[in-house]
């Protein structure tokens, strides 16, 4: 059974401080996935998060009080070309391994936007819903299950070598990386053809 002990200080530490500052946070990415199955089925090595933009550097301050009792680290990663901020927090002070990544979700006047390398994707207010999880005694808030999956398949549209290792592993029927892993764990078949439909338009341009 996967547990995912190392991770144990973001649900039991780094979370709850935002939930008691009345920040509003929502899990995607690894562990979204593992919530949408129910179960931890890989280890993650680290909790994906976004927060509202207009929260994004009290969520920062909240979590750089707590460094000094517990030994964290925050590191202010470079902002994306189109200036989207990101955070990650390490759990040991030498340690290179982040266990938190913290990014902000732009809220607009009719929708949501999540900006990445690769470009801007709008999204229904309703990605803001927050649905309770818990895995093993682990609790946390994600978006529901649509968006949970939404979010992951807009990486793959957007990310080529994701979308054709994801493509690889279904021709194969096996799973080649953590990026694979998940897929099988949410995808179905008609989502994998609408991907290779993507990669086929792709290789024509």
């Amino acid at each position: 059974m996967v547990k995912n002990i190392q991770l144990k200080p973001v649900f039991e530490i780094l979370l709850p401080a935002l939930e008691n500052s009345g920040i509003d946070y929502w899990v995607y990415g690894g562990i979204g996935i593992a919530a949408y199955v129910g179960k931890f089925f890989r280890k993650n090595k680290d909790v994906d998060i976004f927060v509202k933009d207009i929260d994004f550097e009290r969520t920062k301050s909240i979590l750089g009080n707590l460094f000094l009792e517990n030994n964290f680290k925050l590191k202010q990663k470079k902002a994306l070309r189109n200036g989207r901020p990101k955070f990650v927090i390490h759990i040991h002070e030498n340690d290179k391994n982040e266990i938190l990544s913290v990014v902000p979700i732009y809220l607009k006047e009719t929708c949501t936007e999540f900006l990445s390398n690769e470009g801007s994707t709008k999204f229904s207010k309703q990605i803001l819903e927050k649905v309770d999880r818990n895995i093993l005694g682990f609790k946390f808030f994600t978006p529901s299950d649509i968006y949970i999956k939404k979010i992951f398949l807009n990486f793959l549209i957007l990310r080529s070598d994701k979308r054709n290792s994801v493509i690889k592993a279904f021709n194969k029927g096996q799973t080649e990386n953590r990026v694979s892993e998940d897929a099988f764990k949410i995808l179905k078949l008609d989502d994998v053809k609408k991907l290779k439909q993507i990669e086929e338009l792709n290789s024509t341009l």
